[in-house]
């Protein structure tokens, strides 16, 4: 028993330090950064100030508290979007299930997923470059509408890194509800067929309670994708026009790796953590009691 106990030890032990050296070190480091006022290149003339670095970021600064709202605006709206269009996308897959090319046609579809979204940024900023890019070319051919700086002003800006980041990741979430979609009885079905039950009942009373829990982790994993979101702002925006499009992660990254005020970043990368922690145990909570109640019925 002994000798067994030193083996499940060893085996798990490379895991654990591997854990500790990679997340937990770093994260206790952050904490103790942002309690100093420190410079990145100058990290040997640090001081502590206590709690000054969060007292700035969240009463007296006036970017942080739109990175915020810009991020969860971004994060809103993209979840919503994804979740209607991949509700359509997976009800076609569904009911196109039986046909051979239907394999071949999601592996397509979700092609996406795959790409970096350093990658999706790259190709969208030639989209939508006001000169060269084929948007502004079919809006001008087409519909006649003059090209403009579409990642230049605020709304636009708003508008397409939400359009950018829905595109990449509407495939993800059609994956999620289509597994849903074939988890429902099929006895369901034929019973809504015999009591004459149009689309509209079969979707509201069937489907989308059946499948309500597979949302709601989508919903969870999309947030934590969000508040992370970081790669298409650099490469399109940068935040900009002004702070239109900052969010939090790029704040961090600006703070730390351009302005060089380490415990100002590592204060608001903490922050970070705890608005995904709040927000990741909300939505956890709401599955968990959607599940205990699909349990109950």
């Amino acid at each position: 028993m002994q000798s067994e106990k030193i083996q499940k030890i060893l085996f798990i032990l490379p895991t654990c330090l591997f854990l500790l050296v990679i997340s937990i070190f770093p994260f206790l480091y952050s904490v103790y950064l942002s309690l100093f006022q420190a410079k990145l290149t100058k990290m040997h003339k640090k001081f502590f100030i206590g709690w000054e670095n969060y007292q700035v970021l969240l009463f007296e600064d006036d970017t942080f508290p739109t990175a915020i709202k810009n991020t969860f605006m971004i994060a809103f709206s993209s979840i919503t979007i994804e979740i209607i269009l991949g509700f359509i996308m997976a009800k076609i897959f569904f009911e196109i299930r039986h046909i051979k090319f239907s394999n071949a046609l999601r592996t397509v579809t979700i092609m996406p997923i795959m790409l970096t979204p350093l990658c999706v940024g790259l190709v969208f900023l030639y989209i939508l470059n006001p000169t060269l890019g084929i948007f502004s070319y079919i809006l001008d051919t087409v519909f006649g509408i003059e090209p403009f700086a579409y990642l230049g002003e605020p709304i636009p800006a708003k508008i397409s890194i939400i359009v950018i980041n829905s595109w990449q990741w509407t495939p993800f979430m059609m994956i999620l509800l289509l597994a849903g979609l074939m988890t429902v009885p099929n006895e369901q079905y034929e019973a809504a067929k015999i009591d004459g039950a149009n689309w509209f009942h079969v979707m509201t009373k069937i489907e989308i309670p059946s499948i309500l829990s597979f949302v709601l982790l989508g919903v969870v994993l999309r947030l934590i994708e969000c508040i992370r979101l970081f790669d298409i702002i650099y490469i399109t925006t940068k935040g900009g026009p002004g702070i239109a499009t900052e969010v939090m992660a790029f704040f961090t990254y600006r703070t730390e790796f351009r302005s060089f005020q380490i415990g100002t970043g590592s204060a608001s990368a903490v922050i970070i953590l705890i608005i995904s922690l709040i927000v990741t145990t909300i939505a956890v909570t709401l599955l968990r009691r959607v599940e205990r109640n699909e349990g109950l019925n």
